[in-house]
């Protein structure tokens, strides 16, 4: 049951249960109402048996009480069809006269109508009879691609709390988890080939933190990674609630825990340790070693048996080119292609890895400050850096045919405080400005980023990510108006009976203390923000 505490926030929940999140494409109100008592029955196309018995399921959590799926349609008041005219990810619910019926073309569609059905009628909180007014509503994203990226290299965040995010990603119709699986601070799949990724590079001496009053490194150790065995696991968890786990292995930069634990790798072949502090290494894969190339197929290749995503992420962003201005084997590589800079050889280096993923069926996604113009026109840009004229160069390529995520850092990066990124600033984001309308199918979708620098814990990573993933959602469904946050203060209902921690500050408390907050984040303490929300709700408890 809910705590006392947390009881508004139910109240106005289940009053105002028509509001759902991310906001449907079309819903209309209709007379009269509907209830769901022990007397009631579902049926179902065979094709969604699964999807019956989950909205079963969750009745039954909610009431105590499981309705029976049957064959009659005649006496049941739940039913479930398919109609193939449908799109993928379409559905409608018709609820009229004491009937609720799903309309959906696939598996997907019938899975977020049941979300959709969670949040009419508050499935979430015990009742003995849960009701919704009448209406019809029907259903489908702008966008195909609807990601969050979690980084667990800089701090590792295990199988459990991936599923946490998973099932709240499930609840807002998202589908693409990118796990940031190798960096400099910590490499954290397990691979057999290469043992030493994991005993070396998947363990570090301590970390860089903001804290009482200075910025240091703690010198407290580190470590962790999935198993294979774990991974596949979240595979197959993900896959039942429609989410792909889209997997990154970063190169040429960002790969110190790798050359931590096979020195030969960089341009120097110097021993050297997995990275304490943040920001960017000099040190990078060299490109002018055969053997770079050997390992890292190899690495993919046990990727690839692991996530059947169709995107594998290389990264690509980050990567100086300063040892391989000093390497006398990247410049007798570079000489022996013909190249006219150090960019190219990078694009020749991931050229090399797309086709060998290529010969697997994966198409390969990389951040648009490693792409030029002249990659490989496969290859889809993830739009982080939109600075200066990355944004312009990232619009062109787009404009020109290029596919692409977009992901710009001002709006949907999460490890930035509140104070930097307020929930109305996602909110505002337009992945397709500067797009022209004839190549907006070009744009796949939107992903918000974690990365977790400065994220140690739990409750600071679900502080950091909630309500924002809900704004997120709203992006990349696309229908979002200005009803959204009046409806979002109701969803802290949810958060409450998860046990989550979350920020309920919506307002955006104006710039002068916003710059004031930054400052302290930057300079002082980095859990500003959650420190503040934890002690004010550790006064009212």
């Amino acid at each position: 049951m809910i705590e006392r505490k947390h009881k508004v926030y139910l109240q106005n929940f289940v009053e105002r249960n028509m509001h759902i999140l991310p906001q449907p494409k079309k819903i209309e109100r209709l007379n009269g109402s509907f209830c769901i008592d022990k007397n009631c029955d579902i049926h179902t196309n065979p094709l969604f048996l699964s999807q019956a018995n989950r909205f079963a399921e969750l009745v039954e959590n909610c009431c105590g009480f499981r309705p029976s799926v049957v064959d009659d349609m005649e006496s049941s008041r739940v039913i479930f069809n398919l109609d193939e005219t449908y799109r993928h990810e379409q559905y409608s619910v018709m609820i009229s006269d004491g009937v609720a019926t799903v309309i959906a073309g696939d598996e997907a569609g019938c899975f977020y109508a049941v979300e959709t059905l969670r949040q009419l009628l508050s499935l979430d909180f015990k009742q003995e009879i849960v009701s919704c007014e009448n209406c019809y509503l029907t259903d489908q994203p702008k966008f195909g691609y609807r990601g969050l990226m979690l980084d667990v290299c800089r701090h590792f965040f295990g199988v459990d709390t991936v599923k946490t995010i998973i099932d709240l990603m499930a609840r807002l119709k998202m589908n693409k988890l990118h796990l940031h699986l190798s960096d400099d601070q910590g490499f954290r799949m397990e691979i057999k080939k290469y043992p030493l990724v994991n005993t070396i590079g998947s363990v570090r001496g301590g970390s860089e933190v903001v804290s009482d009053g200075k910025r240091y490194v703690d010198e407290i150790p580190h470590e962790g990674y999935f198993t294979q065995d774990e991974l596949r696991g979240l595979v197959a968890y993900a896959q039942e609630r429609h989410i792909d786990i889209v997997p990154e292995f970063d190169v040429p930069g960002h790969c110190i825990a790798l050359i931590a634990a096979y020195p030969e790798l960089s341009c120097s072949g110097k021993v050297t340790e997995v990275r304490k502090k943040w920001g960017i290494s000099k040190d990078i894969l060299c490109a002018g070693n055969d053997k770079v190339y050997e390992v890292v197929r190899d690495i993919l290749d046990e990727i690839c048996d692991i996530f059947p995503s169709e995107y594998i992420h290389l990264g690509g962003d980050e990567a100086p080119k300063e040892r391989w201005c000093n390497c006398k084997l990247c410049k007798q590589r570079l000489s022996e292609l013909k190249l006219g800079s150090f960019e190219k050889l990078q694009t020749y280096m991931v050229e090399c890895f797309r086709e060998h993923l290529a010969e697997k069926g994966r198409k390969v996604i990389c951040w648009n400050d490693g792409l030029g113009d002249d990659a490989n026109g496969e290859i889809v840009s993830q739009v982080w850096w939109v600075h200066g004229c990355a944004k312009r160069t990232a619009t062109k390529q787009i404009n020109n045919g290029r596919k692409a995520i977009m992901s710009a850092t001002p709006y949907v990066y999460f490890d930035y405080p509140y104070s930097v990124t307020p929930l109305k600033k996602t909110l505002s984001y337009n992945p397709l400005g500067g797009v022209r309308a004839s190549a907006r199918e070009n744009v796949l979708g939107v992903e918000g980023a974690l990365w977790t620098e400065y994220v140690a814990d739990t409750d600071k990573l679900f502080f950091n990510l909630l309500p924002r993933l809900d704004v997120l959602a709203e992006c990349a469904w696309g229908y979002h108006t200005n009803k959204f946050f009046r409806y979002l203060r109701e969803k802290f209902a949810v958060y409450s009976a998860l046990g989550l921690t979350f920020n309920g500050n919506i307002n955006d408390n104006g710039p002068i203390k916003r710059r004031a907050t930054t400052r302290k984040f930057w300079h002082e303490n980095s859990n500003v923000e959650v420190d503040a929300y934890k002690a004010a709700h550790a006064d009212k408890d």
